[in-house]
């Protein structure tokens, strides 16, 4: 080899290693701004869960009318766009908490398993809405059961009814057979007071 072509592969060579390290440093940079995007969107999300528990908080403290406001607005919100995620569990929220004027659990319910089914929730987000559907399923059960309680207390009130109805009859019938026995009583003296 040649002086020449030795000082051309040296050449070559030193441009592939600064080549190297400018890609080393891109990818680097690349594997940075993921990271540094990732702990963004974590931090939005974490953001979001705060505003809507801070919503939940301030929905309950609110009149009626001002509830039902922002129930319609949230509504309003929605239509324009379904697939709003924020909106759509305020609007979960404002069914399924107990001091909701709006409330109705079974659109909660229904509302909230949509959104765990989409799948695309942070794991903050899914933490919370996982949360508020397993609350919606335990009311659920719970009304079901006070439902049922208060199905079984009518029953045992209705027997309770009857049976009161039964024992004023009897006690009628029993008072009257004593007043036809005094009568009969009072009749069969009378006659052998007589001489």
């Amino acid at each position: 080899m040649t002086k020449s072509n030795i000082y051309v592969l040296l050449i070559c060579l030193s441009l592939l290693n600064a080549c190297a390290d400018k890609h080393l440093l891109s990818s680097k940079s690349v594997k940075q701004d993921e990271t540094n995007s990732i702990s963004q969107q974590d931090e939005m999300q974490r953001e979001n869960v705060v505003t809507l528990i801070q919503f939940y908080d301030s929905y309950t403290t609110l009149t009626p009318d001002d509830q039902k406001t922002i129930y319609a607005n949230t509504n309003e919100a929605l239509i324009g766009k379904k697939s709003d995620t924020f909106q759509r569990i305020k609007l979960a929220m404002m069914l399924s908490l107990p001091s909701s004027r709006v409330r109705d659990i079974n659109k909660a319910q229904i509302l909230l398993q949509n959104i765990l089914q989409e799948n695309n929730l942070h794991s903050t987000e899914y933490a919370l809405v996982n949360l508020l559907y397993e609350y919606t399923l335990d009311s659920t059960k719970q009304m079901q059961k006070n439902r049922d309680e208060a199905k079984k207390l009518e029953a045992a009130q209705t027997k309770h009814d009857n049976l009161q109805q039964k024992y004023d009859a009897l006690e009628q019938k029993l008072n009257d057979l004593k007043d036809i026995e005094k009568t009969m009583n009072e009749r069969d003296v009378k006659p052998a007071n007589k001489p």
